[in-house]
């Protein structure tokens, strides 16, 4: 009997962290896009879900293309996209897609902005002068809207089988190459930026109860959809699953954020079940940071710790996340510039304080909430 004994060197991976940033990042800024999209053609339409939809699609629709070009590790190939013609890769159609969702999803938010702008403008500060500034004027850009609105929403959609399609291109990665992948990425952003969207309520001056409610409702069927297209790809994901259920056999770093996920899915389920027994604030905050957390640690299981399988070879390898730019520090300066931007155009589009009132202090002491929820 002849035994061939074969080495595989440890490689490194290539996709870093900045890739599930960017992942995460334009999952919210199109997820946003779609939710404010379809307010517009609502009869009963939400100004205050509109302006945090375009704050958070124009906040993140900036990030996520920073994280993308910080993963090329070479940032001046770019170039090389529009220089040559590829019309076998996905990511050569990415390069011109990605641009053209900027631009109609920064005009989308712009003009979805430019009546809490207005009504900014209204102070006597500088940020009010920004703010009358960057209106452009007092025309009304209503008629352009509901247009516009289904172009950036169609390109939200070619976002979002983009980033799909480029992961599932991968052939000789099973776990990625999946029609699963792009329907589950997609459905993700989609909760990603509801449960955005219902922490923006709370945080930001201005806070709505009817806000709220329509999206709790739509959390709902969201997350439940979600939790069944994980159950289908599990059972019915061939090659994929099979080698998920391998990695969960073979590497306990796998099996942990496994454990860890399915945990989160479960706490959600509890606390949408729970309901009213809850207070309104802790069931607010402990959903929309448990699916914020689910769908972020989804895209590291899926992008990061898929990369631990050799393409060609045997066994996992394994993986130390580096504590400086392609690491740690590159995951929390990407989230600090996300919070940066949703900080200022927080206070660009911020109400005009509300003129002095005498109230009397039983009044107040019997709710001492009231000035929270004028704001």
């Amino acid at each position: 009997m002849t035994i061939h004994e074969l080495l595989a060197p440890d490689q490194p991976i290539t996709w870093l962290p900045w890739a599930v940033q960017y992942f995460f990042l334009i999952g919210l800024a199109y997820g946003a896009l779609w939710l404010g999209a379809f307010d517009l053609w609502r009869k009963a339409q939400d100004p205050r879900l509109q302006t945090l939809a375009a704050v958070l699609m124009v906040a993140a629709g900036l990030v996520a293309p920073i994280a993308l070009t910080a993963d090329l590790h070479q940032p001046a190939r770019a170039w090389h996209f529009y220089a040559q013609t590829r019309f076998g890769s996905v990511m050569w159609y990415g390069a011109y897609l990605l641009p053209l969702f900027s631009l109609l999803s920064m005009l989308l938010g712009w003009l979805l902005l430019r009546p809490a702008l207005a009504r900014r403008g209204e102070e006597h500060d500088r940020v009010a002068a920004l703010a009358r500034l960057l209106c452009l004027g007092s025309w009304s850009g209503d008629a352009w809207l509901r247009p516009l609105a289904v172009v950036a929403a169609l390109s939200g959609l070619s976002i979002a089988l983009y980033t799909g399609l480029e992961t599932m291109a991968v052939q000789a990665r099973p776990l990625w190459h999946t029609p699963w992948l792009p329907w589950l990425l997609a459905l993700s952003a989609l909760l990603a930026a509801q449960s955005a969207l219902l922490l923006l309520n709370r945080l930001l001056a201005g806070w709505q109860q009817h806000t709220e409610a329509r999206l709790l409702r739509q959390i709902r069927p969201t997350l439940a959809l979600l939790a069944l297209s994980l159950l289908g790809w599990a059972l019915s994901g061939g090659a994929s699953a099979a080698e998920a259920s391998a990695l969960y056999r073979l590497d306990p770093s796998w099996r942990l954020a496994a454990h860890w996920l399915l945990l989160t899915l479960g706490l959600l389920g509890l606390l949408l079940l729970a309901g009213a027994r809850l207070s309104p604030r802790l069931r607010t905050w402990g959903l929309g940071l448990l699916a914020l957390h689910l769908v972020w640690g989804l895209r590291w299981l899926v992008l990061i710790q898929g990369q631990l399988v050799p393409k060609y070879g045997a066994g996992v390898y394994l993986y130390d996340i580096a504590w400086g730019p392609a690491g740690v520090l590159g995951i929390l300066g990407t989230f600090g510039l996300l919070l940066a931007l949703l900080v200022a155009l927080s206070e660009l589009v911020r109400a005009p304080a509300l003129p002095s009132v005498t109230a009397s202090s039983a009044t107040q002491a019997a709710n001492p909430h009231s000035t929270r929820e004028a704001l």
